[in-house]
């Protein structure tokens, strides 16, 4: 039971990285998590695919960590929302995570046009916080998807 479970797991393995080097797979990774805490609901997988497809990455692999991820979206709104409020320099909403649920309730376009001032301060301090902290992600991430990379071609070429 244990060899099959072995080899089922090495089989979706090899599914996720398709042949994907390092860096591909850590930029999959990255966009993946961008896209996933970007201050407005419902648009990751879509964003997602327009984003994977042309630059050749994993959807699949977007696609699942983007649903691991989307948690973190509840975490970040409300600091996203209050940075972009501070360079904006405008006093405090008020909001709470429970009136922007509420309001998408109503639907998408609804609460585009209720809140837009907010999705614009989530959307500058997303800009400001996620952007950069990704591309510092990326290289660790790299980096160490490249050292396991190399590990797993140097017990290859032992055995």
């Amino acid at each position: 039971m244990k060899s099959k479970l072995v080899k089922i797991w090495e089989k979706f393995k090899s599914l996720l990285k398709q042949g994907l080097t390092p860096k591909q797979l850590a930029l999959s990774l990255i966009v993946s998590a961008l896209v996933s805490i970007y201050p407005i609901f419902g648009i990751s997988t879509i964003a997602l695919t327009c984003i994977a497809l042309p630059f050749r990455l994993n959807l699949p692999i977007m696609i699942a960590f983007s649903y691991i991820i989307e948690p973190l979206k509840l975490l970040v709104l409300i600091p996203f929302i209050n940075i972009g409020a501070r360079v904006f320099s405008t006093e405090h909403t008020l909001l709470t995570f429970e009136a922007i649920k509420a309001s998408y309730e109503t639907g998408f376009w609804s609460t585009t046009k209720e809140l837009s001032y907010e999705l614009l301060c989530g959307t500058v301090g997303w800009i400001l916080t996620a952007i950069p902290l990704a591309i510092i992600f990326y290289f660790i991430l790299k980096v160490i998807l490249t050292y396991f990379d190399k590990l797993k071609t140097n017990q290859l070429k032992t055995k």
